[in-house]
């Protein structure tokens, strides 16, 4: 027949158990959520890296554009200087 003892040792074996399975779930659960975060910077760093794509474009528009503006207005006053005289 089973000692109070024993029943206490079976009782123990199982919350160990329990506990266990626990801690195990809860792991899981954390690798799972740093993964999503890994994921999710990942996917940030993409599309910062796309803004910037972007802005180098715009900014070299308008570089380009006064680079024009500037050589226009060199040959306007060229060309100003050479009526007046």
């Amino acid at each position: 027949m089973l000692e109070t003892s024993d029943i206490l040792y079976i009782v123990l074996a199982f919350c160990a158990l329990w506990i266990t399975a626990f801690i195990c779930w809860f792991i899981y659960q954390v690798a799972v959520m740093l993964k999503r975060v890994n994921d999710l910077i990942a996917e940030l760093k993409w599309q910062v890296e796309k803004v910037e794509q972007a802005l180098a474009g715009i900014r070299g528009k308008f570089e380009e554009s006064g680079e024009h503006l500037s050589s226009m207005a060199q040959h306007l006053k060229s060309y100003i200087s050479k009526k007046v005289k």
